[in-house]
């Protein structure tokens, strides 16, 4: 696949060009946080930022979304639940990246939903390499980072005064060739590209040593601390909202009442919410809090592996830090193998 090199003074003059040409979504300051949203302008991108409040799921699965509208006794699919407006992410993170191939084993491979192939379809990712991984990062330890082999359509790799970028894919191509003033890369750039890899590798606080996990995980199902878990867990729901590759939703019907028309809706739903498991007659599957938090850590490090043949976990640490009571995946795994 093409390579270039992009000195760092024309990396806004690229930006640029394709905001002319695409919807360009990237990282912007949010408060305290960052949120990828529409970039009108290459001053409004930060790439050394550490990671988003929400994972790059809500492009493909928005929180909440009318997919059906009721009227006259005839349902009719909504128009802009099949739009899909051509979208470049960029500045995405090699585990956000890694993320959609978890979601599309589950809305392409085996059962399709078309409007989710469709957005897929319209996505197209420049992807930048970690250098400094966050404090609550273990993507090292799940294979998703710091940096990718596959995955992207450009891939973006920092060499101090310029930019190392890498075409993945037929529509990477298209874009490295808007790269302003480029010249090809030499076998040193390439070079310090697995330098930067090996230095950022060495700075990971946090890591999950996977070998042998997913058994080890059923076997400590009744291990004491998930009592422990429960005892100050709060049920929140905010680990489930924010990781990337979680992707139930729910189902409901709304409707007017004088004229009888509604509509059907779609929102995340959440694993660890007491109502998740209910069913009818007030059963409930999993009504203790520790079973649920097992289920939602348990599908990310071992049963996703019967079912995807990878881990769902990308080690991205949004659950690490959106928890209230700083109930940590990467301590539980510890646990599990007797740490």
């Amino acid at each position: 696949m093409p390579a270039k090199l992009l000195m760092k003074k024309d990396l806004k003059s690229w930006i640029s060009n394709l905001i002319g040409s695409y919807a360009v979504y990237g990282p912007r300051p949010k408060g305290n946080d960052f949120a990828f949203e529409r970039i009108h302008s290459s001053d409004q991108i930060v790439l050394d930022y550490s990671k988003t409040i929400l994972p790059l799921k809500k492009f493909l699965l928005p929180p909440y979304e009318p997919v059906l509208r009721f009227e006259d006794g005839k349902a009719q699919r909504l128009p802009e639940a099949r739009a899909a407006p051509k979208m470049l992410l960029f500045g995405v993170h090699p585990c956000d990246a890694s993320s959609f191939a978890v979601l599309d084993k589950v809305f392409i491979s085996d059962h399709r939903d078309d409007v989710y192939a469709k957005r897929r379809e319209n996505i197209i990712t420049v992807v930048i390499a970690c250098r400094e991984p966050g404090e609550n990062c273990f993507c090292s330890s799940m294979g998703t980072g710091p940096s990718m082999e596959r995955g992207y359509d450009v891939l973006l790799t920092d060499l101090e005064d310029r930019y190392l970028v890498e075409s993945g894919s037929p529509e990477g191509d298209v874009l490295i060739e808007e790269v302003p003033g480029a010249a090809p890369p030499k076998p040193i750039d390439f070079e310090r590209k697995k330098r930067s890899i090996e230095d950022a590798l060495k700075k990971f606080k946090r890591k999950v040593v996977t070998d042998g996990l997913p058994e080890l995980f059923r076997k400590n199902l009744d291990n004491p601390m998930w009592n422990q878990i429960r005892d100050i867990d709060l049920a929140c729901g905010q680990c489930v909202l924010v990781c990337p590759t979680c992707y139930c939703f729910d189902i409901s019907d709304t409707s007017e009442i004088a004229s009888g028309n509604g509509e059907r809706l779609r929102e995340w739903d959440c694993c660890v919410l007491l109502e998740f498991a209910e069913v009818a007659m007030g059963g409930n599957f999993r009504k203790d809090r520790g079973a649920r938090i097992r289920q939602f850590m348990g599908h990310n490090l071992s049963y996703c592996i019967e079912q995807f043949g990878r881990f769902k976990c990308v080690g991205c640490g949004r659950c690490i830090q959106a928890c209230p009571v700083h109930i940590d995946i990467t301590e539980v795994a510890s646990k599990v193998r007797g740490g």
